[in-house]
């Protein structure tokens, strides 16, 4: 279901109203986006699944309070999700005591053996490398290119000006260039 900005900050506010239609339509926007976000942080499908849980009952029960600003209500109300996506996640870990781990395989169509091989081989690197980048990096990376958004989308998701995201990101490839032993070309990010 697309939803418009006007029509979003109007669900919002019949949702906040009590109204269970407007709340359904609401879930239905964001609740695939945000699994998607969870697992991609997590790795863990059940985890991912309990974490959307908690989610939704976080909005339900602070969405009478939520105020969005005038003319945009979906980049602020998407921020808003995403912000309790996050803390619900790194709160997760502390409570594991571990860190955000990169998916251990992406299931594919048949290969050949030994592509398979020296591509779990780059998966491995790749996921060693990912891991030494800082948890900002990480979440810049992983809404950019994971979840497939554009700067300023990534910017209004975390609270960053949409230039240092771009700065963010770049420093973010050229440290996993680094670490996977690649030469990056000058100029191209």
């Amino acid at each position: 279901m697309s939803v418009s900005q006007n029509d979003l900050a109007l669900l919002v506010k019949r949702a906040q109203a009590g109204d269970r239609s407007a709340f359904d339509a609401i879930y239905d926007r964001f609740t695939d986006a945000l699994y998607r976000f969870l697992y991609s942080r997590c790795g863990d499908a059940a985890l991912a699944e309990e974490l959307l849980g908690d989610l939704w009952v976080r909005v339900v029960e602070h969405l009478p309070q939520l105020r969005l600003p005038e003319g945009n209500a979906e980049a602020a109300f998407a921020a808003w999700l995403y912000r309790i996506a996050r803390n619900l996640t790194v709160d997760a870990f502390r409570r594991r005591r571990g860190d955000v781990p990169l998916l251990e395989t992406i299931s594919s169509r048949e290969r050949a053996p030994d592509d398979i091989v020296i591509a779990d081989d780059e998966q491995r690197e790749l996921r060693a490398a990912f891991a030494q980048l800082t948890s900002e990096q990480r979440e810049v990376l992983l809404l950019r290119f994971f979840e497939d958004r554009s700067n300023a989308e990534v910017a209004a998701l975390t609270g960053r000006s949409e230039g240092a995201v771009k700065v963010m990101q770049h420093r973010a490839l050229g440290s996993l260039a680094r670490l996977l032993g690649i030469e990056r070309k000058r100029g191209v990010s």
